[in-house]
């Protein structure tokens, strides 16, 4: 395999990552794929052996850019309802450039769990800490309702996750063409974080 970070094998990525997780055609062919990125089908081979593992090496690299912002933000020493909303908007932002990924990671983990913690953050413990205690200062002041750590990242990530996953149904139910269900998610960054905190949410 030729040196990673060529423009082919960028352009290649970039274009698979389109077609798989934007447009969520899952069983893109690499024809399909070269014809979109404008290039010979054997290059796709040259650079990847096969469909197969170009899909692998694409899935990897949006989950662990997906995976890797998110332990940035909630990480981070920012105060509760700052990280809270920064993680949505880089949530959402990234659910918008790639409307399919999640729906497909949740059958991913389905089919091959220990796959799917490989690229889970490591540092998962440190962040359940922080932000447990960023939680109990929360209730002490009575800002928040008592609630674990567990159920308080359980409801953000339901919150955010079912409208991806769930989207057939909703859109159905809602009557949603495909750009106003874009601006229904968008909406969710309000939605979720006013549900949290009770506050409106801050537009600076």
């Amino acid at each position: 395999m030729a040196v990673e970070g060529t423009e082919t094998e960028i352009l290649i990525k970039e274009t698979a990552k389109l077609i798989f997780f934007t447009k969520g055609h899952i069983s893109a062919s690499t024809k399909e794929i070269a014809k979109e990125a404008g290039v010979n089908r054997a290059l796709i081979h040259y650079y990847f052996r096969s469909r197969d593992f170009l899909f692998n090496m694409v899935l990897e690299e949006a989950m662990r850019g997906l995976t890797g912002k998110i332990a940035e933000i909630l990480g981070s020493e920012l105060d509760l309802r700052t990280k809270i909303k920064t993680f949505l908007d880089a949530f959402i932002d990234h659910t918008l450039q790639y409307p399919y990924l999640e729906t497909f990671l949740v059958t991913e983990m389905a089919k091959n769990p220990e796959k799917m913690k490989e690229l889970h953050p490591k540092n998962t413990d440190e962040i359940k800490a922080l932000i447990g205690n960023q939680l109990e200062q929360e209730i002490a002041q009575k800002k928040l309702l008592p609630i674990s750590v567990n159920h308080f990242m359980a409801n953000l990530m339901s919150m955010c996750n079912y409208p991806l996953i769930g989207k057939p149904i909703l859109q159905t139910v809602f009557g949603f063409e495909d750009e106003q269900y874009k601006a229904f998610l968008v909406e969710r960054k309000k939605v979720v974080y006013q549900t949290i905190f009770n506050e409106v949410y801050p537009e600076s």
